[in-house]
């Protein structure tokens, strides 16, 4: 623990540096007077403060466009690792590859991906979410919830029926356009029914079957691109 906070202190007062400013160093010099673990680590944070007063005392010496500059940098060094966890854990940019999803989503537009609010509120009818595909893993795909657990859905007439009653999907471009779901499905617990809004085209869980809830991994927030 003493070997530790000693290369800490040493770090921050020194860095690159053969000799750092006169506060620092005297911490350090006197580290070795220390006893025992925790004295050491609490002598090293006093040090660190010392080192961060030291450093703000000889940045306000500075040219102004030098603390300016210096200020950029540092906020860029740390937005880029904040950016890299936002888009891989918070909010992911996305494009579409497919027509599976038009007229709500056309191929080529960008959308945003919310990893986090479903898994708080929870899935619900009509939400769009994105799930690796069974046919090709890896490879997201992108449908809209119809049937949660516990729900029958049927097709006839090109509608799509849950619980026996007909659904008004007004996102459609034709409001009967939907094909052959085969027999009625009751969606298992933990699964879910999905089908593309482009049902001509899309292959979903008419011909994939239900997808498991925990497949899930981000749910539709905003289409960002084109912006009309």
């Amino acid at each position: 623990m003493r070997r530790a906070a000693r290369a800490v202190l040493v770090a921050a007062v020194r860095g690159r540096r053969a000799r750092g400013g006169p506060w620092g160093e005297a911490a350090l010099a006197e580290f070795d007077q220390t006893t025992g673990g925790w004295e050491a680590v609490r002598w090293a944070a006093g040090g660190l403060r010392a080192v961060w007063h030291e450093r703000r005392a000889r940045i306000k010496t500075l040219p102004r466009g030098v603390r300016l500059q210096r200020a950029a940098v540092s906020a860029i060094v740390l937005m880029v690792p904040v950016a890299v966890v936002v888009n891989q854990f918070v909010l992911t940019p996305r494009y579409m590859p497919s027509g599976s999803m038009e007229p709500t989503v056309r191929v080529q537009d960008r959308f945003v991906v919310d990893k986090v609010s479903f898994r708080l509120t929870g899935i619900r009818h009509g939400d769009i979410v994105e799930f690796d595909s069974p046919l090709r893993p890896g490879a997201p795909m992108l449908k809209r919830v119809i049937g949660l657990p516990g729900d029958t859905i049927e097709c006839r007439a090109g509608r799509v029926y849950r619980d026996g009653t007909a659904l008004d999907e007004p996102y459609l471009e034709s409001a009967a356009s939907t094909g052959d779901c085969g027999a009625p499905v009751t969606v298992p617990a933990g699964e879910l029914f999905v089908l593309g809004d482009h049902r001509l085209v899309s292959q979903d869980s008419r011909q994939l079957g239900t997808i498991p809830q925990d497949a899930v991994d981000g749910r539709l927030l905003a289409r960002i691109w084109p912006l009309s």
